[in-house]
């Protein structure tokens, strides 16, 4: 499938907002993608890896929000609040060759972002194993998120009965579970480096330096609930004011709206 990502209108940022509010985050990402699908791939999503999601869903920013990102960290020494700025293509440019051939084309190739198997070596155990896809993420929220299971999502299975029978050889097979999905985890990250994106900071308080997580989903969340929020109150006045419906509201031009509030409030 090949999407030209086009920006919502306030009326289906509206409907949006309204339809995910009260889904787990693994859910809303998803319908916050398949706002910008053909509703007839909107089954398909839950086939993408989770980097394949996160820069589809950093595209849709920049679309709707544009470049610049602006988050809060807190130092991991003094718990100091950081702020850290950066831009939606910087984000993109760290993913790898293959993902970054959608962020030079005016459409997505959303094939690119379905799972392969590529090998690992780690230890006394090697196999195959592959990025985690967002159908995992609602696998694990049915059971017990242990890297056991973690590992068992992503391995093939075969490997992951290789890597099961010698680890529970082993005395302290819990952190030897914890070992062996570290140095997946490092594998997956040579694969796809957009898998968990990192930012470091230094602390301006006390110098340490930090890393922080970086979730696209959740700041697409963030601002989208935060637009949404302020144009329901240009609801409620203009409603309020001239019995105009919400759609009608939402459907007029920023000027347009402006203008009329003006009015209102001078009135």
């Amino acid at each position: 499938m090949r999407v030209a990502i086009s920006a919502l209108t306030n009326n289906e940022r509206v409907e949006l907002w309204e339809k995910a509010a009260d889904m787990l985050p693994p859910q809303r990402a998803v319908a916050m993608v398949s706002a910008f699908i053909p509703v007839q791939y909107h089954g398909e999503v839950i086939e993408w890896t989770l980097a394949g999601r996160d820069h589809f869903l950093l595209q849709a920013y920049r679309t709707e929000f544009g470049e610049p990102i602006s988050v809060v960290g807190a130092c991991s020494e003094c718990e100091a609040k950081t702020q850290l700025s950066f831009t939606v293509s910087e984000v993109l440019a760290s993913s790898s060759d293959r993902l970054n051939i959608n962020a030079l084309d005016t459409e997505i190739n959303t094939e690119l972002y379905l799972p392969f198997y590529e090998t690992f070596n780690a230890g006394m155990c090697s196999g195959r194993f592959r990025l985690p896809i967002v159908r995992d993420l609602f696998a694990l929220s049915a059971f017990d998120a242990s890297v056991s299971t973690l590992a068992q999502c992503v391995l093939e299975p075969a490997s992951y009965r290789d890597v099961a029978r010698s680890i529970e050889l082993l005395e302290d097979s819990d952190s030897a579970w914890q070992g062996f999905y570290q140095a997946l985890e490092t594998r997956m990250l040579d694969v796809e480096p957009l898998t968990i994106v990192s930012l470091n900071s230094a602390c301006t308080e006390c110098g340490a330096e930090t890393e922080h997580q970086f979730d696209i989903a959740h700041q697409f969340w963030s601002m989208m609930t935060a637009d949404v929020e302020r144009q329901l109150w240009d609801v409620h006045l203009l409603a309020s004011a001239y019995g105009w419906s919400s759609h009608d509201i939402l459907s007029m031009s920023p000027a347009r709206r402006r203008q009329h509030i003006a009015m209102v409030i001078d009135a």
